[in-house]
């Protein structure tokens, strides 16, 4: 094999496809870039951990086809140290399984792997004809995006919580709903989809998610596909052909846990909110991290204190004509959700200082779609 192409689409090439990379793999193969030629101007990298796998296919002068297996770190330091602007030349001695680097003056030998070691992953020519037990579904790669920053975060990140570690996908009527809780909090976001009338239902790993919201950041697309197997799910991009495993189970039924009787509606300005909470958050108790949020008419008093360090606390003037009520919240809950909505003016919803409270943008006519937005959090008990 020998390929030559530039520095920079090599680095980004390389860049796409290392995320999923172990460094400390009982497989050698597993911390491996795949390079394979797939043209005479086209080159694939694909990696695997063998849950996740990523392909991504970019331009390159072919002068000789094959394919190599070589260390992602190993490549990605060398690749950076060479001159910018410039043509790499990579070319594999066959007999020794050593492949020369070269750039200007530069030149490295480096060892390679055995490329038909490589694990089997799905192509895109796989899942060229679909049938019954797949399906495929087109979105808006910001869209898509924004329902993952607005509801990953709230997903249990480790990895003994089963179901509660992944993010829950349901389409229905045109509609992606993704919903993720850690049993404390839940966020769930609505966006539109083109289902073709197709009802669907699955779960994504919080990793696999985290690892396709860099994808997108990476592409121009303006749209992805994704195609849903029994037990897996694809994302194919121009460039980019993205895979994962499902989580197996049953999500819990979150619909009967959102309240909708809850009367005590403040308004409240999204960015003051957050640097008030920010102010006070210096006197938190850092092993709780609990924060009192007292509304009365027209007025909330945040407030916090600490027996060892001290207190603080911040008046607000809100829109908020109930009866008064005092609730205590995990304050970097509150903060989560804020920072995840881009309205100007966010709408809490309660009813008592244990039951559930509802955060969510404050929408006007023209902008309701219908709760397209909201977060459940669990207030604290106040002692």
């Amino acid at each position: 094999m020998k390929i030559i192409l530039k520095k920079d689409v090599f680095l980004n090439s390389i860049k796409a496809v290392k995320g999923i990379v172990g460094s400390r793999s009982v497989q050698p193969i597993l911390s491996s870039i795949l390079i394979e030629t797939v043209s005479t101007d086209r080159i694939t990298l694909t990696t695997t951990d063998l849950n996740l796998s990523i392909s991504y296919t970019t331009n390159a002068e072919v002068v000789k086809e094959g394919k190599i297996a070589i260390g992602a770190k190993v490549i990605e330091e060398i690749i950076t140290k060479l001159p910018d602007n410039k043509d790499i030349s990579i070319e594999l001695n066959e007999e020794t399984n050593v492949i020369v680097i070269k750039s200007e003056k530069t030149k490295y030998d480096v060892i390679t792997l055995n490329p038909n070691e490589f694990p089997n992953v799905y192509r895109r020519s796989d899942f060229s004809n679909l049938n019954e037990d797949e399906k495929q579904f087109e979105i808006l790669t910001k869209d898509l995006n924004k329902a993952i920053k607005q509801t990953a975060f709230s997903a249990v990140q480790n990895e003994v919580g089963g179901v509660l570690t992944g993010i829950c996908f349901t389409i229905n009527e045109n509609t992606l709903e993704t919903v993720a809780t850690d049993g404390n909090r839940l966020t769930r976001s609505r966006i539109p989809i083109n289902s073709k009338g197709e009802n669907l239902t699955f779960i994504c790993a919080y990793r696999t998610l985290m690892e396709l919201s860099k994808l997108i950041s990476l592409v121009d697309d303006k749209t992805v596909k994704f195609t849903v197997l029994p037990n897996r799910i694809l994302f194919e991009f121009e460039n980019i052909f993205f895979q994962s495993g499902l989580i197996d189970g049953t999500y819990p039924r979150y619909q009967q846990l959102i309240p909708t009787t809850n009367e005590k509606i403040a308004t409240i300005d999204r960015e003051k909110l957050i640097n008030t909470i920010d102010r006070v958050s210096v006197m938190v108790n850092n092993r709780t991290n609990i924060m009192k949020f007292n509304f009365e008419d027209s007025s909330l008093e945040i407030s916090t204190d600490t027996p060892e360090a001290g207190s603080a606390k911040e008046n607000m003037d809100i829109q908020y004509i109930s009866e008064n009520l005092l609730i205590a919240f995990n304050y970097k809950y509150v903060l989560d959700v804020l920072r995840n909505i881009q309205n100007e003016k966010i709408r809490i919803e309660m009813s008592t200082n244990l039951s559930a409270t509802v955060i969510k943008p404050e929408e006007s006519e023209e902008e309701n779609s219908g709760d397209s937005y909201l977060c459940l959090i669990m207030p604290v008990q106040v002692r």
